[in-house]
């Protein structure tokens, strides 16, 4: 706490009310004053840590002064206020009951503040105390870096997060005999396409009409400051009608250094697959249907068939050149440089949890799976749910709702396991919905707020992808479980090798959780 808080001969405060006690604060510390903002829920930080919201462009976190005093939290009402307050260049939201008014106190009037208070609770930032006579009140005054805690965070956290992500290599354990697809519904016919065509999922956008164009190319959208093209695969061949839902996405790809959005109905999944479930097309199928398919994929013993597509015969050159506005053999040197340069960006999974959104990166996720047979095992941790049965693999499962804490909700459609390999150990996470693949510029991402310093939050968290309408939290899952638990996890792969299956998981059909 600053010892000079009160040195100068006048001391003006920002005094607002929290339940029925008043407080004030230097309004020197006092950037600005902002309504309720919308909030994202940080999971498992300290319970006076709101969230964080969207502050012209900056990440600004919010702290619930009435839990930081112990108090019962209210809720935002008509008069709720946020200040917004600046430490040594760091910016602090204190959400409060009402903001009153700006007092002129003399130095001279500033009490102490009472022995008894300590630093075990927000009582600890109280500076000083001061009585406003013609109200007969006692206005408590707050030390703004002690009560934001900014002095008081852990660099050994962060240099173990920095540590962290020197300590583990990525394992490219791509092997040649298995293939790791993106699968799509068009229609009611599953189709699917190798990852590495794949730069992005988004879901559908506002697309610009292009006139005096075949009907299955349905215009251009602004992606990035680029123009690309969107195919209507469903139309292109032939599956069904152009209906657009909650579930329709479009694929991004890139054939040869050329980028096409394709629409299908639903995106699956993230799959690996043996190559020798994927068949050359049967003899029956010839012509442009044919080429267009680089072979049928088939799984579970033939009860799911997919049709693998071959891009650069689907979106051929003559379909480029049917948008006039962007030829396939005549990109501009400028385009090629920029589309080259993706060590400026990062590209994540991007899934729902609680009505938050949250991101991994590519390079943490093997593959996304539909929700399966899950077996419970015995004396296992409480956020793990048991393990599947993946291509012989035995994959412990994590409840990622469980391990953040987070109010419990059934299993749905939308449910899906994502499984990573971490430190040469398969792990899955249950979330409640995975909404797209996403490329950000990473000028985008910035640090999880130095309010976290010191709490298991910040360990798992990889930073703040701040899109501005939208806040994706960045994990990363080699700091998901701590040592201790990551052992827990790796005994269940070799002492449940026979484990008896229970019933499938069921699922409850409902919409999505806003």
């Amino acid at each position: 706490m600053s010892d000079n808080i009160f040195s100068s001969e006048e001391m003006q405060l920002v005094t607002f009310t929290l339940g029925k006690e008043s407080f004030g604060i230097d309004i020197m510390n006092v950037q600005e004053i902002i309504r309720t903002p919308s909030i994202t829920v940080i999971p498992q930080a300290p319970a006076y840590v709101e969230g964080v919201t969207n502050l012209r462009g900056n990440i600004l976190p919010v702290i619930d002064t009435r839990i930081k005093f112990g108090m019962q939290s209210s809720g935002d009402g008509v008069s709720s206020r946020v200040i917004v307050v600046d430490v040594g260049g760091r910016t602090v939201g204190l959400s409060v009951d009402a903001v009153s008014e700006v007092l002129r106190v003399e130095a001279n009037r500033i009490e102490p503040a009472p022995s008894m208070v300590s630093g075990e609770t927000g009582a600890g930032a109280i500076a000083g105390m001061v009585k406003v006579d013609e109200d007969k009140k006692v206005v408590m005054i707050l030390d703004a870096a002690s009560l934001c805690s900014i002095d008081r965070a852990s660099d050994s956290t962060a240099a173990f997060r920095k540590s962290g992500k020197t300590r583990v290599t990525r394992t490219d354990d791509r092997k040649i005999e298995e293939a790791q697809l993106v699968s799509f519904l068009l229609g009611k016919e599953e189709f699917a396409l190798e990852i590495e065509y794949v730069r992005e999922i988004i879901r559908y956008p506002e697309i610009v009409k292009v006139p005096n164009v075949p009907g299955y190319i349905k215009g251009v959208i602004s992606l990035r400051d680029r123009l690309l093209p969107i195919v209507d695969m469903r139309v292109k061949l032939d599956t069904g009608n152009d209906t657009i839902t909650d579930n329709t996405r479009v694929v991004v790809i890139d054939v040869d250094n050329v980028q096409v959005g394709l629409v299908v109905d639903k995106v699956n999944e993230v799959a690996r697959v043996s190559r020798d479930t994927i068949f050359p097309p049967p003899q029956t199928i010839v012509g442009e249907a044919r080429e267009q398919l680089k072979g049928i994929v088939r799984l579970e013993e033939g009860r799911r068939i997919m049709m693998l597509i071959e891009p650069r015969t689907t979106i051929s050159n003559e379909v480029l050149q049917d948008i006039s506005f962007e030829q396939a053999e005549n990109r501009s040197s400028q385009d090629t440089e920029d589309f080259s340069d993706s060590t400026n960006e990062e590209q994540m999974v991007v899934f729902k949890l609680a009505g938050e959104q949250y991101g991994l990166r590519i390079t943490q996720v093997q593959e996304i799976n539909r929700l399966s047979q899950i077996t419970k095992v015995p004396r296992a941790p409480r956020f793990v749910e048991g393990v599947v049965n993946l291509r012989g693999d035995v994959i412990p499962v994590i409840d990622l709702r469980k391990r953040f804490e987070i109010e419990q909700k059934d299993y749905t459609e939308f449910t899906r396991i994502i499984v990573s390999d971490i430190n040469a150990r398969k792990i899955g996470i249950i979330v409640d919905e995975v909404m797209e693949v996403l490329r950000i510029p990473r000028n985008l991402l910035e640090e999880a707020p130095d309010i976290l310093q010191g709490n298991q939050a910040y360990s798992f968290m990889d930073g703040i992808a701040n899109l501005g309408s939208r806040m994706i939290m960045l994990l990363d899952l080699r700091n998901i479980l701590v040592e201790k638990e990551w052992q827990k996890v790796a005994e269940m792969n070799t002492s449940t090798p026979t484990a008896k299956k229970e019933t499938p998981v069921k699922l409850k059909k409902q919409g999505r959780e806003q």
